[in-house]
């Protein structure tokens, strides 16, 4: 065996351990590390934070749907409706907000436990068969998991900088769907209650109290309305920062990845071997 032949089975055996070394860590150091809950307790804090929000929505709504159908006649029918279709939203959301919360430790799980170690066992196979594919295919495996680990806590950081951009924009929300629930809640019993006395009224004070009703019912049509403008409105800041926004940032990466996955690795091997 020649001095050079002996200098290459070393440097080849020095880069496997190395290598197994990296795949011992990622499993038994790194993944318990980024899989344990204090590592994500921030995010999922955050999370959670928007849960309950989605939660004091959804319950404000059928409050709202139940309120508005106090309303004397069927002019805010359609609208206690809308609102309480609204239900199937706010499903939604809270899936999307549950997905982030179990993606954002299943994630790192799976790429320091599988991935990498994997990527890793691929390089050693490389180092002993001089087979490119499998250079190739290790070093992409390798970016991927380190991508895919990224991707969802970087989704979800960049819709809590949106989040709380529209944080007082919800409260308020909350607040007006409350004082006009109020106002709902408050004068349809006095307008059913006048518009039983109608019958007892006459003359110019029946006018009065007609046009009276009227502009009560119309009042409180109004603000009915209105919730569920408030309503539309924060399902759908709910939904850009909660699902598009996430998802935007996953095909981002996505695209990232595949731009990766398609460079040619063939002409890296080779210069490896030359260096050997």
């Amino acid at each position: 065996m020649t001095e050079h032949t002996r200098l290459r089975s070393s440097r080849r055996t020095m880069a496997a351990i190395a290598l197994l070394l990296i795949a011992a860590i990622s499993v038994f150091i790194v993944s318990e590390a980024v899989s344990a809950p204090a590592f994500n307790a921030s995010t999922i804090a955050s999370l959670d934070e928007k849960k309950d929000t989605v939660m004091k929505l959804a319950v404000a709504a059928a409050a709202s749907s139940t309120v508005i159908t106090l309303i004397p006649g069927d002019t805010a029918m359609p609208i206690a409706d809308e609102i309480a279709e609204l239900s199937s939203y706010f499903i939604l959301i809270l899936s999307a907000i549950l997905l982030e919360k179990m993606l954002v430790t299943v994630v790192g799980y799976v790429s320091f436990t599988y991935i990498i170690p994997f990527a890793c066992l691929l390089g050693v196979a490389y180092l002993y068969l001089q087979k490119d594919f499998l250079l190739s295919i290790a070093i992409k495996l390798a970016i991927f998991g380190v991508i895919l680990f990224l991707a969802i806590p970087a989704s979800i950081k960049v819709s809590e900088m949106i989040d709380a951009s529209y944080q007082e924009s919800i409260t308020q929300a909350l607040e007006t769907v409350e004082v006009n629930s109020g106002y709902i809640e408050e004068n349809s019993s006095t307008a059913a209650t006048e518009d039983e006395n109608l019958i007892g009224k006459i003359g110019d004070y029946l006018s009065d109290a007609v046009s009276k009703i009227e502009n009560n019912l119309s009042d409180m049509v109004h603000k009915g309305e209105e919730m569920l403008a408030v309503f539309m409105d924060a399902i759908a800041v709910l939904i850009i920062t909660s699902c598009v926004v996430p998802l935007v940032v996953i095909l981002l990466f996505v695209w990232v990845i595949k731009i990766l996955f398609g460079f040619d690795i063939k002409g890296y091997g080779h210069s490896e071997k030359n260096l050997k």
